[in-house]
């Protein structure tokens, strides 16, 4: 187990991670910051990838914030924003620690990749 990850011990905790990517505007953005790591991006430049107004942003930003899912670092007048890696591993880990009864050895079989994964393997 990679000893970076953040534990996840809160289900309650779990559920809130979960819900700030219920939000589709939400989910976009943090697709956006995982692409972009480790540089991450500052809002304005979010707003402007997704074309959405730069307040609308800062409200899905503070959302994925306080969910322990984005961190963020003041550059002069800006902020950046990033992907929290570790804490999304250990999401992740948490939602897959039963795969294929603990053997660890899933494979996405081709009717449950997404499209872009099929499109890449073609």
């Amino acid at each position: 187990m990679d000893n970076t990850m953040e534990p996840l011990q809160d289900p309650a905790q779990i559920v809130a991670r979960l819900e700030a990517l219920a939000s589709p505007v939400r989910l976009e953005i943090f697709r956006l910051l995982v692409e972009q790591e480790p540089t991450g991006l500052v809002s304005g430049d979010i707003a402007e990838h997704l074309g959405q107004p730069h307040n609308g942003i800062s409200f899905h930003l503070k959302n994925l914030q306080h969910a322990g899912l984005v961190t963020v670092q003041r550059e002069g007048r800006y902020q950046r924003y990033r992907a929290a890696m570790p804490v999304v591993r250990a999401l992740v880990a948490y939602l897959t620690e039963n795969c294929c009864h603990g053997t660890q050895d899933c494979a996405l079989s081709g009717e449950t990749r997404s499209p872009s994964v099929q499109e890449g393997n073609q």
